[in-house]
């Protein structure tokens, strides 16, 4: 079966075909990187890492670019507002590349418990800041921007007279132009009110974080003292790594409008080339009925809910246990249920490794019916399930004391790895040495018939999250 994905700009699910038979280019938006990640953007994350997982499952070599924003994202999308990172960097008395830089820290320490490979290439968008500018340039001279007291704005009116802009957010350009007028404060700047800023003038204000730029303008050459428009940096990163038309570019359901569709429009003035040919968007995590988010203050990190003792493992489960394109509700008995069906799942993977036998099931009908759901626009909240009731049968099938072939441990460790939950054992060398230790002992105890020392070295290791196993001739530990 093909694998299909809903193509946001289609508005259906269509068949995956990458302009290059063994080959994706792929880019996801990243994160704004000014305060730890929540459990809301870690679900974008996790879902793209798992799509990654997926296509590399499928055969396809992938080259994976998401960006950090680290300038430029201010509170307003109407190009209004503080930066975010400068904003709060102020609030705790650092420079904001200082508070870059430790988030930055705190941000990959939270996608490496989550089992979040590393993308391919992270670029920064300061790092790029002198292809923005050239990249400004040639929207300018090709007629699709305009310079204002330093502020250079991308022009709508000109671009929609060559290209469509709306349909990504199945919106006309009139409700656009009228809900950006009830949406953001009137700019005087601007010519109507749905431009956006390509380039900020930085004069006359306290925006920390500002370089020099030359413009060629028609009035000549200009030297604009600023920051790049958040829009403009996604539109530039993308194109340098995978060049100017890439597979999928992917991100939340925020994005939809207006962030994609202006990267999309920049691309297009810039290049006259298509940004992307399938675009994909994630829903939100809502608490109580609203969406998780840092300006709400309703949300959980990654890290509090490690320190709260979930393991990354249950974490990512829980993201993977609802389809991407699905609103869900976020909630501790979830993460509760996700953690048991982790600890299930590694309990009988390590049963079947401490113990093999010969008798196998129906891997193949299993690896088949993950893949329909996966094909199926990633639906890993039926294959978790699938997973999960394969589990049940395994777990039984030992419970009547049969004992199962490694390889079936194996697939169901492979399985789980494309959804990005790791079954290996998470005990270290000197926790397994100390865990045999006791067992020895307790073989010792129990050919002495010292049933009450047994017991009590079963129950010590039980407390530290040791079940033990016993068989006819030997016993083992599982964790």
């Amino acid at each position: 079966m093909s694998l299909k994905l809903y193509n946001t700009m289609e508005d259906r699910k269509q068949v995956f075909e990458p302009e290059n038979k063994d080959k994706v280019e792929f880019y996801s938006c990243g994160q704004t990187i000014y305060d730890d990640l929540h459990v809301g953007n870690a679900r974008a994350y996790a879902v793209w890492d798992t799509l990654r997982r997926y296509l590399e499952h499928k055969g396809y070599t992938v080259r994976h670019v998401q960006n950090i924003t680290d300038v430029g994202h201010l509170t307003d999308d109407g190009d209004q507002g503080d930066d975010k990172i400068e904003k709060r960097a102020k609030k705790l008395g650092l420079e904001p590349m200082e508070l870059v830089e430790e988030q930055i820290k705190r941000y990959f320490e939270d996608t490496e418990a989550l089992n979040i490979d590393r993308q391919d290439i992270v670029p920064r968008a300061t790092g790029h800041i002198n292809e923005m500018i050239e990249y400004v340039q040639k929207i300018y001279d090709n007629g699709y921007a305009y310079e204002v007291e330093g502020n250079i704005y991308f022009d709508l009116e000109s671009f929609i007279e060559d290209y469509a802009y709306g349909e990504m957010a199945n919106k006309s350009i009139n409700q656009l132009k009228s809900e950006a007028e009830s949406r953001v404060e009137p700019d005087e700047n601007k010519r109507n009110q749905y431009d956006f800023a390509l380039w900020l003038n930085a004069e006359g204000t306290d925006h920390a974080m500002r370089w020099n730029a030359r413009f060629e303008l028609e009035e000549g050459i200009a030297n604009l003292k600023g920051y790049p428009g958040w829009h403009l940096e996604c539109s530039v990163m993308s194109q340098k790594y995978l060049g100017e038309t890439f597979d999928i570019h992917a991100g939340g359901k925020d994005h939809i409008f207006p962030h994609h569709p202006n990267e999309r429009a920049q691309c297009l003035a810039a290049t006259d080339e298509e940004q992307a040919r399938y675009w994909l968007h994630n829903e939100f995590i809502q608490v109580e009925g609203e969406k998780m988010s840092k300006s709400e203050g309703n949300f959980y990190t990654v890290k509090d809910l490690l320190n709260r003792g979930f393991s990354g493992d249950a974490i990512r489960l829980y993201l993977m246990s609802s389809h991407y394109r699905t609103e869900t509700d976020f909630s501790i008995k979830g993460l509760e249920k996700a953690e048991s069906e982790v600890k299930s799942a590694r309990k009988v993977t390590q049963r079947i490794r401490k113990n093999p036998g010969e008798n196998k099931l129906d891997t193949v009908a299993l690896t088949k019916e993950f893949e329909k759901f996966m094909d199926d626009d990633l639906n890993t909240a039926k294959a978790k399930q699938a997973l999960m009731e394969f589990i049940s049968k395994a777990n039984s099938e030992l419970e009547n004391g049969i004992r199962l072939d490694e390889q079936v441990a194996e697939k169901i460790e492979k399985l789980f790895q494309i959804l990005g939950v790791n079954l290996g054992s998470r005990v270290s060398d000197a926790e397994a040495e100390m865990a045999d230790t006791l067992l020895e002992l307790r073989a010792d105890s129990r050919r002495e018939a010292d049933y009450e020392t047994a017991d009590m070295i079963r129950e010590s290791l039980q407390d530290i999250g040791f079940e033990v196993e016993d068989l006819e001739n030997e016993s083992f530990w599982v964790r």
